[in-house]
């Protein structure tokens, strides 16, 4: 029989704290996820359900403080650090870049700290009214000042109402620390400072809940074989168990839980920050380790001991994935959030870390490349052991000094984490260079196609993509200068048209702007092969801006024509302006430029840099961008030195790609023009 506790309250078999009316949750059955889809309600994929938290008591740390942790992996890459002000509590938290309605880990001036993981097997296959994961966290921040409080809050909003399928982590000034299990009438608590519930004083949890799948509350590795996620809980209880015996600190959970990277089967990764010594696997799964390809941001709350000012509380902070990135630390009494962690389209250090885990993502997969790592740990760990290593000192200063957060010491604190996130930025900054350095010169490229060779000089027949029914503007402005007396037979061919067999028609296939995935999707399998087979026989083909996309070798959908990867493939969307190329010397007279620079129109094409797929040759740079669009949270510097425009041989074929818009009208459209006869190529005869 379960033991009673207080009224209301039971301890179940898993050692956890019940509220009054709980129910076991089981998964949803494929019955009611089917009634779900047909309602229209969204479940999310296991892919999406990543995060990874635990809570720490002062009994499992080394200096007696708790400790919450959080990996958070989402679908929403763009995260910032924002202040909530408009509460009873002012807080600081990490939210969804431009948006204040829900936050994903925080604190507040109490120094209450709270976290969460989605667990989707605590739903009942029902549409509830309330507040959601973030929400309810958002309120908790704005209203809670102890783990109690807390507890109190989803009691009441048992019987108001909520929507939430989450494990949350909180901690408190007064040493409370607790992972509660939360479905949307019911709660479980786990107490991290109760010996039966957590013999070791901390409670870890990732996707799923043990009570809903009637489990213990330390389930053994037998019991989670068929569990999603359970792999990451087991890593990373046994990170936390393999801590030094005087217990956890910051920089461990910092460094070895927030960056860890291990195999399948959960040993370290050689070369990692919890593996032997030796190179790191060229490339490495993320599916079954904590640090992932679709971790966006983590924070370490380091708390207070009771009696501390609660407002020393610090949230270190790494947006984007921690294993591309820096911590910074956060306090809530700080005037305003520093530049580098806040920005409504991503803070620009967590997009500077998405972009250097763009380029090393395999598309279509959760593997990374590993080549950019060594370097990256190498700059960033000693800068962040410095910010570490001032802070506590800082916050040791403050302890010893006894000191409220008057506004002395709140400017104190603002100017610290000022200063710590410009040194953080100009790090992050240093790195996006050496990645782009590295990918645009690649140590196993092979050799560069030769693309000399007479140049088609009589007319050219040109087959212009399109499947807007007419409407597209590339198309359009092609055909205004592509003329007979111009010695160009221009027209539109469809996806239908080319799947029937069109290409044999015509010297030249233009792909023009627009999107490289739908004009992939509209081609069609037999549409692609149409394309690729055209070219290898011998035909052209020009690829403007999307076009360029869908030549490369980059992704999924792409036609491979063109051994080119995209570089920040993450700020595609980086906004539309006027950019300025540098020409090689030898691309001028081909290219039919009046000079080595050349203005052109830029919306949103690919950065080109070149891949080292085995089968195809280097491609040649004939132009590099020289100045840059940076919009949209786009990172400045990033653009500028990768290629703009780019040729190679496919085959029999010719094959040229176009970032930039020199077909609209004011071109220069002679540019398009002699890319367009190079790539058609005279007859052999």
């Amino acid at each position: 029989m379960p033991r009673r506790l207080e009224a209301g309250h039971t301890v179940s078999h898993n050692h956890g704290i019940r509220s009054p009316g709980h129910h076991r949750h089981f998964l949803l059955t494929a019955l009611q996820v089917v009634i779900l889809l047909l309602a229209g309600f969204s479940i999310p994929l296991p892919s999406a359900l990543a995060c990874t938290t635990a809570v720490l008591s002062g009994r499992a740390t080394a200096d007696g403080r708790p400790i919450l942790w959080k990996n958070r992996d989402a679908p929403n890459p763009r995260n910032e650090v924002a202040l909530l002000t408009d509460g009873p509590l002012r807080a600081i938290a990490v939210v969804n870049a431009g948006s204040r309605g829900s936050v994903w880990m925080g604190m507040n001036e109490a120094g209450f700290c709270i976290e969460n993981s989605l667990s989707k097997d605590l739903g009942d296959g029902e549409k509830h009214d309330g507040p959601g994961n973030g929400s309810l966290m958002k309120r908790a921040l704005q209203h809670c000042r102890t783990v109690e409080d807390f507890r109190q809050l989803l009691e009441e909003t048992n019987e108001t109402g909520r929507s939430t399928v989450a494990n949350f982590g909180v901690i408190d000034a007064e040493g409370g620390a607790a992972m509660f299990e939360t479905a949307a009438t019911s709660f479980t608590m786990f107490d991290a400072n109760d010996p039966e519930t957590a013999p070791n004083g901390y409670v870890v949890r990732s996707n799923f809940a043990t009570t809903a799948r009637e489990l213990p509350a330390w389930p053994e590795a037998n019991q989670l074989e068929e569990v999603y996620s359970g792999e990451r809980y087991l890593r990373a209880c046994r990170l936390i168990d393999s801590a030094d015996e005087g217990g956890l600190s910051l920089e461990y959970v910092l460094r070895h839980i927030a960056r860890d990277l291990a195999d399948p089967q959960g040993s370290p990764c050689t070369g990692s920050v919890n593996g032997p010594e030796g190179a790191l696997p060229s490339i490495v799964s993320t599916d079954a380790t904590i640090s992932r390809a679709t971790t966006v941001s983590a924070a370490v709350f380091a708390g207070v001991r009771p009696g501390e000012d609660p407002r020393l509380t610090t949230m270190w902070t790494l947006l984007g994935d921690p294993k591309f990135s820096i911590a910074v630390p956060c306090w809530v009494p700080i005037d305003s959030v520093a530049d580098p962690l806040a920005g409504e389209h991503g803070a620009e250090i967590g997009e500077a870390a998405r972009t250097l885990r763009d380029a090393s993502v395999i598309s279509g997969t959760k593997d990374i490349t590993t080549d950019l790592l060594p370097g990256i740990w190498q700059d960033l760990w000693p800068l962040e052991d410095e910010l570490l290593q001032e802070t506590n000192g800082l916050l040791e200063t403050l302890r010893n000094g006894g000191a409220t957060i008057d506004a002395a010491v709140a400017s104190e604190l603002t100017r610290l984490h000022h200063e710590l996130a410009v040194r953080a930025w100009q790090a992050m900054q240093t790195e996006l260079q050496e990645a782009r350095d590295a990918r645009l010169h690649p140590a196993n490229s092979p050799d560069v196609a030769s693309t000399d060779g007479p140049v088609a000089e009589g007319t050219v027949r040109v087959a212009i993509y399109d499947h807007s029914e007419g409407k597209a503007n590339g198309p359009k402005h092609l055909l205004q200068f592509l003329t007979p007396n111009a010695g160009f037979e221009a027209q539109r061919v469809t996806p239908e048209e080319i799947r029937d067999g069109v290409l044999s028609e015509f010297d030249v296939l233009i792909m023009p702007g627009g999107s490289g995935s739908s004009q992939s999707k509209h081609l069609e399998e037999a549409g692609r092969k149409a394309v690729r087979k055209f070219v290898s026989q011998g035909g052209g083909y020009v690829g403007i801006c999307a076009g360029s996309y869908l030549a490369s070798s980059h992704y999924s959908w792409s036609l491979g024509l063109i051994n080119a990867r995209v570089w920040d493939r993450a700020h595609w969307a980086r906004g539309n302006g006027q950019v300025v190329l540098q020409l090689a010397p030898e691309a001028i007279e081909p290219l039919k430029a009046d000079a080595e620079n050349l203005e052109v129109r830029y919306a949103q094409g690919p950065l080109l840099v070149p891949d080292t797929k085995p089968d195809l040759p280097a491609y040649e740079a004939l132009a590099t961008f020289n100045t840059e669009v940076a919009k949209k949270g786009a990172v400045p510097g990033v653009m500028c030195g990768t290629h703009a425009i780019v040729r190679s041989i496919y085959g029999q074929g010719r094959v040229i790609c176009f970032s930039p818009h020199p077909e609209v009208p004011g071109g220069p459209n002679q540019v398009m023009a002699a890319g367009i006869r190079w790539a058609a190529q005279p007859d052999s005869e």
